[in-house]
């Protein structure tokens, strides 16, 4: 008995080594287990990833490059993804520069070039430009343009997060913010109104005071704004307005009432501009200037409402659709200086100061060329001067058009004697060249050696006869 009970007890020591062995052998692959979970999470987590619209996106290896806490985007890339077309060159430019580019939606289109903190947003085929000035230039890199995730923001109208913790990048597209609003807001005023949209980029709401639907739809529709808040909306114009339009480059919406007179508030909800206009429109984001309309009269008002031009003449601002080429991204402010005006068929020129700087005694500014070969010009950059144009009743010709040069402060540099301006482009350079007299001068050279060589005289027709003028 005491050899079965001695077998039996080692039976059970060896059962019992096997089990601890076996309970060893399980907590050390859970330990194994738990480490490879941990790794594998760990691995996930430091995985870079990328979303669009609460969607995984795909993307390049050299989509982002990230140097400390900002964040490049290739234009190039990013582009199709955010639902825009991407182009080499400037806007209605037609070539293939790749230190140029802009990129093109449906509503807008965004001009971008190498090394430079302006880019410019307008509708397509418009002249129009809004510019946005930018903390970091954009940069050249594997071959393509970058753009720091803030200008992308701005050019491509969406909202970019990343998250470094994470090694995330979040992007919502505005279609995204629009059709959510849309859905979850009965009262949004959003549906068809691009500008509009634009603001809830910036948290802010147009609404009105019936729902979006067909079957609810009022003539007497009134509109306020909202601010887009963590916990919901916060009135900050009520609706008591028939027309609001968002201004995105100064953040600030333009009005109506119901006499339809027009002003400016701001996104605080502050009157900034009193509703006493038939239109307004800013032609100039940091000088806060605005093109006003009152009884079909033009002026230019400030800021704060003062009248910067009287609204007393017919046009402000030149139509530059004759003149591409010359790549000019404000028909109001030539230069950043001059503002041309047109009263009784004459045009003229004042200065952002409300200084009338070129008597309103011209026919016109800018030369149109007939020679395809050649391209219309109105502005000679690289000496900051602008052509403008008189029409001469001469002697034995009839009425002739001359031109002549004048500088931003419109103080004269050529006499308006010439028989036009125009220019050229050899291998990627713009060549302008001025014809007096039937013989061709290079126009900034003469200009340069301030050779004024229209200082002549012609015989004109007048009304008692003939008489000599200065040209």
């Amino acid at each position: 008995m005491e050899i079965i009970g001695t077998n039996q007890q080692e039976k059970n020591k060896k059962t019992k080594r096997i089990m601890i062995g076996i309970t060893i052998v399980i907590v050390f692959l859970l330990i194994i287990s738990i480490v490879l979970l941990g790794m594998i999470y760990y691995l996930r987590q430091s995985e870079f990833k990328f979303y669009v619209d609460g969607k995984t996106a795909k993307y390049t290896d050299d989509l982002f490059v990230f140097e400390g806490d900002t964040v490049y985007v290739s234009i190039k890339d990013i582009a199709p993804i955010v639902g825009y077309q991407y182009y080499n060159g400037g806007y209605k430019q037609y070539t293939e520069d790749n230190t140029k580019c802009y990129v093109e939606s449906q509503e807008e289109v965004c001009t971008l070039e190498m090394d430079s903190t302006t880019i410019y947003k307008t509708p397509p085929e418009q002249i129009d430009y809004e510019y946005y000035t930018l903390e970091n230039p954009v940069k050249f890199m594997n071959g393509k343009l970058y753009i720091t995730s803030e200008g992308l923001s701005i050019a491509c109208n969406l909202k970019f997060y990343y998250e470094s913790n994470k090694n995330q990048v979040t992007i919502y597209t505005l279609p995204y913010y629009a059709n959510y609003y849309m859905t979850n807001y009965k009262e949004a005023a959003i549906t068809e109104n691009f500008k509009n949209q634009k603001a809830l980029l910036y948290d802010l709401l147009v609404i009105q005071n019936t729902d979006n639907t067909e079957q609810s739809y009022s003539k007497n529709i009134r509109y306020g704004i909202y601010h887009i808040e963590e916990n919901g909306m916060k009135e900050i114009v009520g609706t008591k307005y028939t027309d609001i339009e968002f201004i995105e480059s100064t953040q600030e919406f333009i009005v109506k009432t119901t006499e339809n007179q027009v002003g400016i508030i701001t996104a605080t909800g502050a009157t900034k501009v009193q509703p006493q206009y038939d239109s307004l429109k800013q032609i100039d984001k940091d000088l806060n200037l605005y093109l006003a309309t009152s009884n079909n009269k033009k002026g230019v008002i400030e800021k704060n409402g003062k009248i910067l031009i009287y609204l007393e003449y017919d046009e402000i601002g030149i139509d530059t659709t004759k003149f591409q080429d010359d790549d000019i991204k404000n028909p109001y402010i030539l230069y950043n200086n001059a503002i041309p005006v047109k009263q009784n068929d004459k045009w003229g020129m004042y200065d952002i100061k409300g200084n009338l700087i070129l008597p309103i005694e011209y026919d016109g500014f800018g030369c149109i060329a007939n020679d395809r070969t050649k391209s219309s010009t109105l502005l000679i950059p690289e000496v900051n001067a602008i052509v403008i144009s008189k029409i001469y009743d001469i002697a034995k010709q009839g009425k002739v058009t001359y031109y002549g040069i004048v500088d931003l402060h419109g103080k004269q540099l050529m006499g308006a004697g010439l028989q036009s301006v125009y220019s050229v482009t050899n291998n990627g350079i713009q060549e302008y060249t001025m014809v007096y007299n039937n013989t061709s001068y290079d126009a900034i050279e003469s200009i340069l050696k301030n050779d004024l060589i229209t200082r002549n005289t012609v015989q004109t027709e007048t009304n008692s006869g003939t008489k000599n003028e200065i040209l």
